[in-house]
């Protein structure tokens, strides 16, 4: 019998799995033995290529890493920043950085200047190498380029601006200016040393994940091998070994960070180093049905697209079931239930706490929206709808979310306000997220409680993108709010108030706002949908920006 809750708290006393390994690197072992032929990974390119890593390769090839980057110098306990697109360096590196006893993250830098790869440096001061690709069209390189002083073949690198950072290594450089030594071939092939390599525990920190706000200097997520671990110890749909998964989603986000490798999924992506297809969806189907794949990664501007071309998937479509997050759900993306994939599974979680709850949903008809289930079966899992004052509400009463669990990060990285502003003095994690919770343990999300939108699975920091917006000639203030979008949930709104005989265009504002991003494929940068322009911004009684009657001006003029 199903449990009735009065109060709006859950407690996880119980779960149907245990985890099974100490460490990552435990996991990657274990399948290099038990799967060694089968494939761990498969790479798919837009020109036809295909590049899969078995289980036995990761491993092996992760270890000749860990050999390479104690041979250059690295030492235990410093970190390993990745700047790498979706590709087999990205494994051997964040694998191989781990079994060294280093720490691996992956980085990204957007603004032109450099000056978010500097900020994010400076904040892990211990980050001694660097393994890079140029970017699209060399933008990355472009930028870093700047802030160097000296680098050499040898993979030697000095720079004031990043003080901190000794190596340099690059993958896919040979079309750019520059000597870049080679993360790959003799890199890595070098086995003259013989190392012993770091005994790693549960509580050894794994990587700093980042927070997926689009745009600014992101806040670093540390997390410890048990912490990630621990979702693989849970009923979630999305680690089932027996389904092949297709998600093409970047493995720097925790919505495509590689938690397969925990649970022995062969998962299969798209190659970062291809061209863009020409019609996603035709290129995706594609990819699915040679491969077979019965699992699939959908945020939702692409639920909404394979909703509009379920009539034409081939009889031998081979996928079961749709896996979605990072907003509320809604009934109109829930009709893709059907021949594009017999359930849709919604996953509500961030990248502080990994994963918290999951919701099967085998028919639409049965999806109430902006649900996002019930707690997943995870052992020492509690969370709680409460008020103002941290206090426990009554169900179906809107609240904030808050959060205990296995997997709770360690804090945010050398920033203990920001870590301090997100925890309670007892432990709990606080969401940012307004819900409820029914009688039935059933949980919503209907939004945020700070000014965060949400706009296709990504978080969007109004303030940062105002104070860019606000440095650009001609422009006196700005204020971003969200739209309601059925797809994206929210889109942005860019709302400005010119100088005084300006000329400023939306075309003209458009224009700098996108030149400003290096995220040239546009994977983490949500720049504004609309444009509108005001002779003055309203305030509240107490002298304000009235925020509330600015996103009431936009949506009458956008909804």
């Amino acid at each position: 019998m199903a449990r009735i809750y009065e109060t709006s708290y859950v407690r996880v006393e119980d779960n149907d799995k245990e985890v099974r390994f100490k460490n990552i690197i435990e996991c990657i072992k274990e399948y290099s033995s038990t799967k060694s032929d089968i494939d761990a990974f498969i790479f798919v390119s837009t020109d036809g290529d295909r590049q899969s890593v078995t289980w036995q390769a990761l491993y092996e090839r992760s270890c000749a890493a860990a050999r390479a980057i104690l041979r250059l110098g690295v030492k235990r306990k410093e970190i390993v920043a990745a700047n790498l697109r979706s590709c087999p360096e990205w494994l051997y590196a964040t694998f191989g950085s781990m079994i060294a006893g280093a720490i691996p993250m992956s980085i990204t830098f957007t603004y032109s200047d450099g000056s978010d790869l500097v900020a994010t440096m400076e904040k892990l001061q211990c980050c001694s190498l660097l393994i890079m690709d140029p970017g699209f069209d060399n933008v990355n390189w472009n930028i870093l380029q700047k802030l160097l002083e000296y680098h050499d073949v040898t993979g030697a690198v000095k720079s004031t601006k990043l003080p901190y950072l000794r190596y340099l290594l690059g993958v896919g450089f040979e079309n750019a200016s520059g000597d870049v030594r080679d993360f790959r071939g003799s890199f890595l092939d070098d086995t003259s040393i013989d190392v012993n390599f770091a005994n790693i525990e549960s509580d050894d920190v794994a990587t700093f994940l980042q927070t997926s706000g689009s745009t600014g200097i992101p806040k670093l997520v540390v997390h410890t091998h048990g912490t990630l671990l621990s979702a693989s110890g849970t009923n979630l749909i999305a680690f089932d070994s027996n389904h092949k998964i297709f998600n093409d989603r970047p493995f720097i986000w925790i919505g495509g960070y590689p938690f397969s490798v925990m649970t022995g999924q062969t998962r299969v992506t798209v190659s970062g180093f291809c061209d863009a297809p020409k019609n996603r969806v035709a290129f995706m189907k594609d990819v699915i049905l040679k491969e077979r794949c019965t699992l699939t990664v959908g945020l939702p501007p692409l639920m909404a697209e394979l909703k509009r071309s379920q009539d034409d998937l081939p009889s031998d479509w081979p996928i079961k079931g749709i896996l979605t997050g990072g907003q509320p759900m809604t009934k109109c993306l829930a009709s893709c239930i059907g021949k594009a994939g017999k359930f849709l599974c919604c996953i509500y979680g961030s990248s502080e706490v990994v994963f918290l709850t999951q919701f099967l949903v085998e028919n639409e008809t049965d999806l109430t929206e902006y649900a996002c289930g019930t707690a997943l079966k995870l052992k020492g899992l509690e969370m709680k709808i409460v008020d103002e004052n941290g206090q426990t509400l009554p169900v179906n009463t809107r609240g904030e979310i808050y959060v205990k669990t296995p997997g709770m990060f360690k804090g945010y990285l050398n920033d203990p306000e920001k870590t301090k502003a997100v925890m309670t003095p007892d432990g709990w994690y606080k969401s940012d997220d307004i819900g409820r919770i029914t009688e039935n343990g059933l949980f919503f999300v209907e939004g945020r409680k700070s000014n965060m939108i949400i706009s296709g699975g990504l978080n969007v920091a109004p303030e940062i993108l105002e104070q860019v917006i606000k440095t650009f000639p001609g422009v006196e203030t700005a204020v971003i709010v969200p739209v309601p979008d059925a797809i994206y949930y929210q889109v942005v709104c860019a709302c400005v108030v010119r100088k005084p005989g300006s000329d400023l265009t939306e075309e003209m504002l458009r224009k700098v706002c996108e030149d400003f991003h290096a995220d040239k494929p546009g994977l983490f940068t949500v720049l504004p949908k609309f444009y509108m322009f005001i002779d003055k911004l309203p305030e509240t009684n107490t002298g304000k920006i009235d925020r509330r009657a600015i996103i009431k001006i936009a949506c009458d003029k956008f909804k």
